[in-house]
């Protein structure tokens, strides 16, 4: 199945990743993550697009973010490439890009999703051989949502709703989000997360799915080949169907 075209609508919130071009990394090292990550965050800041969470580990780094405006994700993927691209380029004596052809992104619902999103982020450092727990990887949000690291202001870290429910107070949230870290992710979560990058399909709660116009919940459908029946096709076989933990 092929991948959808790519829709942003101011608001809602996105899981954003960049790949390395084949089996390449595009930070090679501890400078290069620092230096992404800040570009990042930089270009965020200042281009009206809000950061919730993100892990940055060589050949791919994911972000979790709201764009305030449509246009803010491509504008901020545009500035970490000329920024950043120059700059490694001119480092490790290289030329083009060292990315694999756009960022992918997809819908998520932070209220429902955005907590299994996060955890699946911090353990891809893991995952990826780097280091052996998710709270020892200081290039991402992991470390500052689980209280082990202050956040900047630069970073400007927008907490997601799901995290303020884990708790009332900041040290309750945390010690949640910890806890969260220590629990596998259900299969249907990782499904989800999964066919979202590879489709760009959407990672949606039962009641989003619901108050959606009938135009757009078209668009997610998964029809059988050939001619249609008139049997209807309910949420159970679409791609945002609720996957609780």
């Amino acid at each position: 199945m092929a991948r959808r075209p790519r829709q942003v609508v101011a608001g809602r919130s996105y899981h954003l990743a960049q790949s390395g071009h084949g089996d390449e990394s595009f930070c090679l090292d501890a400078d290069d993550r620092q230096a992404y990550q800040q570009i990042f965050l930089e270009a965020a800041l200042g281009l009206g697009l809000f950061v919730h969470g993100w892990t940055v580990i060589g050949r791919e780094a994911h972000w979790l973010v709201t764009p305030q405006r449509p246009r803010a994700m491509a504008d901020v993927v545009q500035q970490v490439g000329r920024r950043y691209v120059r700059r490694f380029n001119a480092r490790w004596r290289r030329t083009g890009t060292p990315w694999a052809g756009r960022y992918r992104s997809y819908w998520v619902d932070p209220a429902s999703h955005g907590l299994d999103v996060l955890v699946w982020m911090a353990w891809q450092s893991v995952r990826a051989g780097l280091c052996a727990d998710p709270l020892d990887w200081p290039w991402s949000s992991t470390p500052r949502l689980a209280g082990q690291q202050q956040a900047s202001r630069l970073a400007n870290l927008k907490l997601i709703e799901g995290y303020w429910s884990l708790g009332n107070t900041p040290f309750e949230r945390e010690a949640a989000f910890k806890g969260l870290l220590r629990e596998p992710l259900a299969p249907a979560a990782l499904e989800g997360i999964s066919r979202g990058l590879s489709l760009g399909w959407p990672l949606l709660g039962q009641d989003i799915w619901a108050r959606l116009d009938p135009a757009e919940q078209s668009e997610w459908v998964i029809r059988p080949r050939g001619r249609p029946t008139k049997e209807a096709i309910g949420p159970s076989s679409i791609g945002p169907q609720s996957i609780g933990p």
